[in-house]
């Protein structure tokens, strides 16, 4: 078998990447009992006031994220590689009279005269300390459906999501959500506007709602809970918040025993006007190799994940729009990805570094342009504060 030249620089780019977070801890590790508080007092800068007895203000902080990536798409329908400024989004939060957070960030563009690319969030969330529960009304992240889609690009262990959850869950949508915990069982719940036009939606284009349950229980593992969450939206009135699905279920279950996690995510979606559903399985262990690689509380994690996607209709599936649209456009019916990737915990989540690959396969029965099978490479630096 031949192998590519992208085949062949890849181990290249790995050890570049590596050998870029082993420098950047290596800065520390000259300063071994130092290094943790250097990364705490940078981390500290962006909290401008904390004064937990203030009776009306208890914090003000800035947040934001930065997420950029090196892809190489080499697949059997073409060749791409480009950086990406995946995403840079800036904000604030800051607490009020013990209860209220009031949060807001915006994406950050290059191009033209201003900064301002549109809000990302904005929201008040009240959370009151006598009850498990809390309230966020504005302009939220959808995270609330699925393994993957319930879980902040801050912290998702592969460097994207997978295909079906990019193709049938929301980004950010407007409106309320509730989420609780009493026990062993969590609930939340929803109701958000179908339109995202405006940073804030007055619900003219209709609504869709959200729930779900969860149970706190191992499984096989020494610790974990089961999900079920489920997304209705009626259609019938122009709307760009949701994607085109009626209805979306997802049966999921995260589990931990040690240094393994394992996800597994059973997602089905019935389409507004298309008829037919979509399914998808998506299986994702982590296994942290080492807590400390030099001694810096700096570990390193292997990550895996399985994602089986079919439609039973022609053309039901449609392939990542970011990496694998930029050599075909096509739509399939039948789907596998394998992806396996590094990360380097510099300061946890906050700053990592992540080198990964994805092998993809689409069956296209319609024959009509849609098979792809192709690998893509990743190599990422994700931060936030």
């Amino acid at each position: 078998m031949q192998i590519s030249a992208h085949h062949r620089n890849w181990p290249v780019r790995c050890i570049i990447v590596l050998a870029a977070s082993f420098s950047l801890n290596g800065w520390g590790q000259q300063l071994p009992t130092e290094s943790p508080d250097i990364y705490n007092r940078i981390w500290a800068l962006p909290v401008l006031y904390d004064n937990p007895d203030n009776s009306v203000v208890q914090s003000f902080s800035l947040i934001g994220r930065y997420h950029g990536q090196y892809w190489s798409v080499d697949a059997s329908q073409g060749t791409a590689a480009d950086w990406e400024n995946r995403r840079k989004i800036v904000g604030f939060s800051s607490k009020w009279f013990q209860n209220f957070t009031v949060q807001a960030q915006m994406f950050l563009r290059n191009d033209g005269d201003s900064l301002y690319g549109g809000l990302y969030e904005g929201f008040i969330k009240w959370s009151p300390e006598e009850f498990n529960f809390s309230l966020s009304i504005g302009r939220l992240d959808y995270l609330f459906t699925g393994f993957e889609r319930s879980k902040s690009s801050k912290k998702i262990n592969a460097i994207e999501r997978g295909l079906l959850v990019n193709q049938v869950m929301p980004a950010e949508v407007v409106g309320a959500h509730l989420r609780g915990k009493k026990g062993r069982f969590s609930y939340h719940a929803g109701w958000f506007s179908r339109s995202i036009e405006e940073e804030f939606d007055d619900f003219h284009s209709g609504s869709a709602a959200v729930a779900g349950i969860a149970y706190d229980t191992a499984l096989f593992f020494e610790k974990g809970s089961l999900h079920l969450d489920y997304l209705h939206n009626p259609g019938g009135s122009e709307g760009n918040a949701f994607r085109p699905y009626r209805h979306v279920a997802s049966l999921w279950h995260k589990g931990e025993s040690g240094r393994l996690e394992v996800g597994t995510d059973l997602t089905i979606a019935e389409p507004l006007e298309a008829g037919g559903h979509v399914f998808g399985l998506t299986i994702e262990p982590s296994w942290m190799l080492t807590k400390e690689l030099f001694g810096n509380q700096d570990p390193l994690q292997v990550v895996m994940r399985y994602q089986y996607a079919t439609s039973s209709r022609d053309n039901g599936l449609v392939l990542q729009r970011r990496y694998e649209q930029k050599v075909t456009e096509g739509e399939g019916n039948d789907y596998h990805a394998v992806y396996t990737g590094l990360n380097y915990f510099l300061y946890g989540h906050k700053l990592k570094l992540m080198a990964g690959g994805e092998y993809a396969h689409m069956k296209d029965d319609a024959d009509d342009g849609g098979k792809y099978s192709g690998w893509t490479w990743f190599g990422a630096i994700r931060l936030y504060f």
